[in-house]
């Protein structure tokens, strides 16, 4: 006869074993878990093959080079090789389409007048639209060339020969110079949010026989160049026509009070509209540019010889309208060298 003692100990019997299995069940799978993850530390599992849904692209447009110097090269990064950790395929972006708008000269129009350039326009063609800054301005005269179809716009003055602005008078430092610049951009609404205010870079010039040389400090500097970068993208930086600086710089003066003098304003949208493509091994890159291919975006020395002391992998966003954001293969070297090569495969080229 089952007694309530009798029951109450195979009640606690059953309890404690069946929390043991259960107990050995969880660590089973936690082990299993653990393993799974030292095992895709270990051998990671090869990613998807490249979707390449956009097809075969147009080839990376890239300006002259730098210099004209027949370099060779040399290795001389941290480990004496190259890196050997970059991914076997990378994404590639739509850059978003501008639309027509038959208002956009008005719509820029209001832009325009935001920095103080005076009512009206001039039409220079059907995309370029013309302002000039307002007589009541304190400054130098300044003239807005703008493209109403994507925004682009430069500003131009002659600042080179102003006896006020080389003077170097009531000069901004840094600090100020990348707000003023911040302040002009969200007053035309365009402080875009894909820009990494963290990332904006600062250049000094001087103004030497009518043209720009670099300043070593502010003390001798006329010019204080302020220039935005884009987000890194799929946690890879943007890198631009010149590596050390970006497709939308804006120029800083002094003068009768601090002021903008120029400015070289061209950003291209990047959609979420993306595709994977295979890339080449980094050596191969590597052999292209000992080849003489790629874009030698900048270099500073007097010697045929360049050391090569890093490579990372980018995206790189020209200073014309493209219709992809690809990756390239930076090469960084002694005296300011710096190359681009493509990093894609060939075959995924339209040539």
């Amino acid at each position: 006869m089952l007694t309530l003692t009798k029951a109450s100990l195979e009640t606690k019997q059953i309890l404690k074993w069946g929390g043991l299995f259960l107990g050995s069940v969880f660590m089973i799978l936690v082990l299993i878990r653990i393993a799974i993850i030292v095992r895709d530390i270990v051998a990671p599992p090869p990613p998807p093959p490249p979707t390449e849904a956009f097809g075969k692209l147009p080839p990376q447009a890239f300006p002259q080079n730098a210099t004209d110097m027949n370099l060779s090269y040399s290795i001389n990064t941290v480990t004496g090789s190259l890196p050997a950790n970059f991914p076997t395929q990378a994404k590639v972006y739509r850059i978003q389409l501008n639309q027509p708008d038959l208002l956009g000269a008005d719509k820029f129009d209001k832009k325009a007048q935001s920095i103080g350039f005076g009512m009206g326009y001039t039409a220079i063609s059907d995309k370029i639209f013309e302002w000039k800054s307002s007589t009541y301005n304190i400054g130098i005269p300044k003239v807005l060339d703008a493209n109403i179809t994507n925004g682009d716009f430069t500003i131009s003055s002659a600042y080179l020969t102003d006896q006020n602005i080389i003077n170097a008078n009531n000069l901004p430092d840094q600090a100020h110079a990348i707000a003023m610049a911040q302040k002009m951009l969200s007053s035309m609404n365009i402080l875009s949010d894909d820009l990494d205010m963290n990332k904006t870079k600062t250049n000094l010039w001087s103004i030497t026989n009518g043209a720009l040389s670099p300043a070593s400090s502010l003390s001798v500097a006329q010019i204080v160049e302020v220039d935005f970068v884009q987000k890194d993208v799929d946690k890879l930086p943007i890198f631009y026509d010149k590596p050390n600086a970006s497709n939308m710089s804006i120029l800083i003066s002094g003068g009768q009070a601090p002021q903008i003098v120029a400015a070289n304003f061209v950003h291209q949208a990047i959609s979420d509209q993306f595709a994977t493509y295979p890339l080449k091994p980094v050596s191969q890159a590597y052999d292209i540019l000992t080849q003489g291919g790629g874009y030698i975006a900048s270099y500073t020395g007097s010697s045929p010889i360049v050391q090569i002391t890093d490579v990372v992998l980018g995206y790189y966003m020209s200073g014309q309208p493209q219709d992809f954001l690809m990756p390239v293969y930076i090469f960084e070297g002694t005296d300011n060298f710096y190359a681009y090569v493509p990093a894609l495969t060939d075959v995924s080229i339209n040539k």
